[in-house]
C-alpha cells in the first residue's frame, strides 16, 4: 500500500510541474515594466462565475506553448471587472475581454470573449510578428 501512495505522489508532483501556469503581473507597474523589458501588454478582463473566464483559464492558459508565447512576448494582468479598479480605455460587454497593448499603453488589439487553444495561438503569434516588425 505504500508503494501505491508512493507513486501516487511522484506522479501528481512530476504532472503538477509540467502544467503551464500563466505569470500573472502586478497592474500598477505593469508599463513601467514593459518599457523595460519590451514586451507586450495582455489585459484580461474577468469575472467569478463567468464560464468563458474559466474556460481560458483551466483549459488555453494551461497550454504549454500558449504559456511559453505569454512568457517570451508579453506581460499579462487581470483584472476583476467586479472587484478591481478598471482603467477607463478599457471597455467590456461581457467576459473575457481582451487587450493587448503597447509599452505606451496604445490599443493593439481587442478580444471579445474565450478563444480555443489554436486560435488564442495565433493571435499571439501575430502580435508578437508585429512588435517585431515595428
Amino acid at each position: 500500500m505504500t508503494y501505491m501512495k508512493t507513486f501516487f505522489l511522484l506522479f501528481f508532483i512530476l504532472t503538477s510541474s509540467l502544467v503551464a501556469k500563466v505569470e500573472w503581473c502586478n497592474s500598477f507597474n505593469i508599463y513601467d515594466d514593459a518599457k523595460q523589458s519590451e514586451k507586450l501588454v495582455m489585459v484580461m478582463l474577468s469575472r467569478k462565475g463567468c464560464p468563458g473566464c474559466a474556460y481560458m483559464y483551466g483549459v488555453v492558459f494551461e497550454d504549454k506553448e500558449v504559456d511559453e508565447l505569454l512568457k517570451e512576448g508579453f506581460l499579462s494582468v487581470k483584472i476583476d471587472v467586479d472587484e478591481d479598479f478598471l482603467p477607463e480605455n478599457l471597455e467590456y460587454f461581457a467576459t473575457p475581454t481582451f487587450y493587448f497593448l503597447d509599452k505606451n499603453e496604445k490599443i493593439l488589439k481587442r478580444l471579445n470573449g474565450g478563444k480555443h487553444i489554436n486560435e488564442f495561438i495565433k493571435i499571439l503569434k501575430e502580435l508578437k510578428k508585429s512588435k517585431v516588425e515595428e
